[in-house]
């Protein structure tokens, strides 16, 4: 979705992710459209590995001086938002923007799982916050290096979560921020 939003104002596409399966159905979506490699791409990687700040799969300069980085709905999934915002800052060429969309603060799910989204998904055990605010994320990013020009928008209950076997259902609001790399 990330990379549809922006494919009319770039050139290129890296996407880096922990999960292999996430990799192959990014590239096997590029391949099915007739993209080139060249233009969208994705591999394997973990740039949030606190003992590893250079992972060597991701050491080459193709890896380096973007323009953009964006994440979307994964930073509540990191154990260190603030160390994955100052990893992607690092990628980033002077002036290059950190744009994610994430979760506003919301309370726990009321169950069993202290983690849940509202739904019996296997994402929910790995959520690692339950959203972030306007002043975190600022924080983050400033912390990070990408403060300037910083925006904080809230896009509304954007996200829906359904578990119809409990009758339940529920609406979280989404924000988008940015900032660019001083």
């Amino acid at each position: 979705m990330k990379t549809q939003a922006l494919a009319p104002y770039v050139t290129q596409c890296m996407g880096i992710d922990l999960s292999e399966g996430m990799v192959n159905e990014y590239n096997s979506s590029a391949q099915n459209q007739g993209i080139l490699s060249s233009e969208m791409h994705a591999v394997l990687g973990n740039l949030i590995d606190a003992t590893n700040p250079n992972p060597s799969p991701l050491s080459s300069p193709e890896f380096h001086d973007f323009d953009i980085a964006v994440v979307g709905l994964g930073f509540h999934h990191f154990d260190d938002p603030a160390l994955a915002a100052k990893r992607l800052a690092e990628r980033l060429k002077k002036g290059g923007v950190l744009m994610i969309v994430d979760f506003m603060p919301h309370e726990h799910f009321h169950g069993h799982d202290s983690h849940n989204h509202g739904h019996d998904h296997p994402a929910k055990k790995t959520v690692m916050h339950m959203g972030f605010s306007d002043e975190e994320v600022k924080k983050m990013f400033e912390g990070a290096g990408v403060g300037g020009g910083f925006k904080f928008v809230v896009l509304g209950k954007g996200v829906v979560f359904e578990n119809k076997e409990k009758g339940m259902k529920m609406e979280r609001s989404v924000f988008m921020a940015r900032g660019s790399k001083l």
